[in-house]
């Protein structure tokens, strides 16, 4: 999942990510990793670390249903825009539905991937695209605020190390011609936990533009996922709402 790459080229079948969390990063490394952002990333995406690095360390989740939503909660969220008007991408799911707030926008609780990963998302995002084909879904949502968010899932096995899952990650990002500036940092959705990413890529067209993303593998003990966030090098008026959305996830 990088600017520029197909889902096919991001996230190829077979790619592997792992294993659950066996231990919180030293801190000595939470260091290093700090004084490189201080050196390398914008001030505005600095921010945004500092606050989903406290949602990791502060937010841990706990586990809940593995049902799909019920039948009566559900009603399709698409009047225009419709990928395939046989099948609706998002389902209803109330219990996540939030108010607004001096900060956010009203959320609405909605159901992907068949109810197997729920999440509160801004009732203003309209969907881009999606794809439900097995073993490669995906679903991507645009926000007026200037940035994308899309869920891919993978083909990983879920039962290798973190470590493993890692560094084939990193490797992946450095094929595709990403350069991390930032790696490795705890975060955790509501039910699951994951390690997050800014990188850094050139576009293709344009070499003298930059695209930013946050990228955050997030595992469950059935499935793992990878939250791309695409955004511009200035998020200030977007952070909390990126942050809320990807800990609101319940990952089935």
């Amino acid at each position: 999942m990088y600017p520029g790459k197909s889902v096919g080229q991001a996230c190829p079948r077979g790619l592997t990510f792992g294993e659950v969390l066996r231990r919180l990063m030293p801190l000595a490394y939470i260091g290093r990793v700090n004084e490189k952002v201080k050196r390398t990333v914008p001030a505005a995406i600095r921010v945004m670390l500092a606050i989903s690095f406290g949602a990791g360390l502060f937010g841990l989740g706990c586990g809940g249903s593995p049902t799909a939503p019920e039948r009566d909660q559900v009603f399709y969220l698409h009047d225009r825009g419709v990928i395939d008007k046989r099948y609706s991408w998002e389902r209803y799911f109330a219990p996540l539905d939030q108010e607004e707030s001096k900060i956010l926008p009203r959320r609405v609780g909605v159901a992907v991937f068949e109810g197997d990963v729920r999440l509160s998302r801004p009732v203003d995002w309209y969907l881009r695209t999606a794809d439900y084909t097995p073993e490669r879904r995906m679903i991507s949502w645009q926000s007026p605020r200037s940035f994308v968010f899309t869920i891919y899932e993978t083909t990983d096995p879920v039962r290798v190390t973190w470590d493993a899952l890692l560094e084939r990650y990193e490797a992946t990002a450095a094929k595709n011609g990403s350069t991390i500036l930032a790696g490795r940092i705890p975060f955790s959705t509501a039910n699951s936990q994951g390690r997050e990413y800014v990188l850094k890529t050139a576009i293709p067209a344009r070499p003298d533009l930059e695209s930013f993303s946050h990228e955050i593998v997030v595992r469950s003990p059935n499935r793992v996922l990878i939250v791309q966030v695409v955004h511009g090098e200035h998020i200030e008026d977007a952070m909390t709402e990126i942050v809320d959305a990807a800990r609101s996830m319940l990952v089935y």
